[in-house]
């Protein structure tokens, strides 16, 4: 393999910490391309075929707002990477403009080989998502300023910007269809089982996307991962976010060694790891994007649940034979906040028939005649339902808290989830 090409693929963003020998297999894959000045490399009408490293020079992210008019998002140099919308089979069109703004030289690499990627290099997904979403924060922003610039003398202009938004605006909409397809994609099956053991999710969000998250994924023959999350915000923004960090959750718990073996990370070591990406890649420092995240590890076997919480401050509830208590005190702070913070590993053993639930803040906060459904409602639920049909329902809960609102609208997503343990003579409910 060309040394030089070897050299630029492993200085590449997306492609970073991939061994010379995964390297290797890249190579073959890809063709390098080279554009003059002022090109446009990528129009945002056309089909996404194919992804581009780039290697020398810079080049303009742009989208446009109307027939004549685009907004830069972000300029891009060597070692960057554009054209990431080739990587999700659902887009039928790109969705921004890209030119060079000198001599460029990039390797192409197909859409179809970039998804083989995707399964193989988990990691490269992330890389991926993560530019999605640092470009969409980009656009909000630029089309802020450009709105505040553009009211002074808009209202002589105001048929004509009228329909340039509607535009506008029906692009954004075609997108949300696009975004809540692929959120649908990430949602866990709402019942899964495993030997003695029953698990249940729910998830209504208050816009068409919702920035809470919730799953369950298996580590190993013996071992699942259970988690729980809440964006700062809705929409397009907080739905991209939360799949960003289902993807970095579900593969940064399990790492494989060289010898194709592989450790377990406690669940604090992982959100300490989740932490410091989200603040290099996402936020840069910002404390008003942040996440709260819930994670536990549960041995099947010896029912042993490690845990850890980011900025919960509603805590999972465990009921046991009848009484019902909440899995921690006080939360830690929450992801985005603190640089270099270690978070904490606790313990919690359950017994056969015990159940266990995860509600967001959505449940506990859904607030009517100025008071919220609160944490003592939620017990007294709980524990009526196990009672009356000795099943935990999260349809039942929902509806009462449906119930509680009457006609006032959901202000926060709501997302719920329960393990039920099969009691010793049982098999899982």
């Amino acid at each position: 393999m060309d040394a030089d090409r070897l050299k630029q693929l492993s200085q590449n963003k997306l492609l970073r910490g991939l061994t010379d020998e995964q390297l290797g297999k890249v190579a073959p894959l890809c063709r390098s391309e080279r554009f003059p000045q002022g090109a446009l490399i990528m129009r945002e009408s056309q089909k996404p075929d194919r992804a581009h490293l780039l290697a020398e020079g810079r080049v303009r992210v742009s989208r446009s707002v109307s027939e004549s008019e685009e907004i830069g998002i972000v300029d891009l140099e060597g070692g960057d990477f554009f054209g990431e919308m080739s990587a999700i089979p659902e887009a039928a069109r790109r969705t921004a403009n890209v030119r060079a703004l000198s001599e460029v030289e990039t390797i192409a690499l197909p859409g179809d080989e970039l998804a083989n990627l995707l399964s193989d290099f988990p990691e490269i997904g992330l890389r991926i998502l993560s530019n999605i979403i640092v470009q969409l924060q980009g656009f909000n922003n630029r089309c802020f300023e450009v709105h505040q610039e553009q009211r002074r003398g808009l209202e002589e202009k105001v048929l004509v910007r009228t329909h340039e938004l509607q535009t506008v605006d029906d692009r954004i909409r075609g997108e949300l269809v696009l975004a809540l397809n692929i959120q649908r994609n990430l949602l866990p099956e709402k019942r899964t089982t495993f030997p003695g053991l029953s698990i249940a999710t729910e998830y209504l969000p208050c816009d068409e996307l919702g920035g809470d998250i919730t799953g369950v994924f298996r580590i190993d023959e013996t071992r699942i991962g259970v988690y729980g999350g809440d964006v700062c915000g809705h929409g397009v923004y907080a739905a991209m976010l939360m799949s960003y960090v289902k993807k970095l959750v579900e593969t940064s718990v399990k790492r494989v060694l060289l010898n194709r073996q592989y450790v377990v990370k406690p669940p604090g070591a992982v959100l300490t790891s989740i932490n410091q990406s989200f603040i290099t890649e996402i936020n840069q420092g910002n404390p008003e994007i942040y996440l709260t995240l819930f994670l536990g590890v549960l041995d099947m076997r010896s029912l042993a649940f490690e845990h850890s919480s980011a900025g919960t401050h509603i805590p999972p509830l465990v009921i046991s034979q009848g009484s019902i208590r909440e899995l921690y005190a006080s939360s830690d702070f929450p992801i985005g906040h603190v640089p270099k913070h270690e978070y904490a590993t606790s313990r919690f053993i359950f017994t056969p028939g015990d159940v266990f639930l995860f509600v967001s803040d959505g449940i506990i906060e859904a607030t009517s005649n100025g008071e919220p459904f609160g944490m003592d409602r939620l017990k007294e639920e709980t524990l009526r339902i196990l009672k009356d049909t000795g099943e935990l329902s999260l349809p039942r809960i929902v509806s009462t808290v449906r119930g509680y609102l009457g006609d006032v609208p959901t202000e926060d997503d709501m997302c719920l989830l329960t393990m039920a343990f099969a009691p010793r003579d049982g098999a899982a409910r």
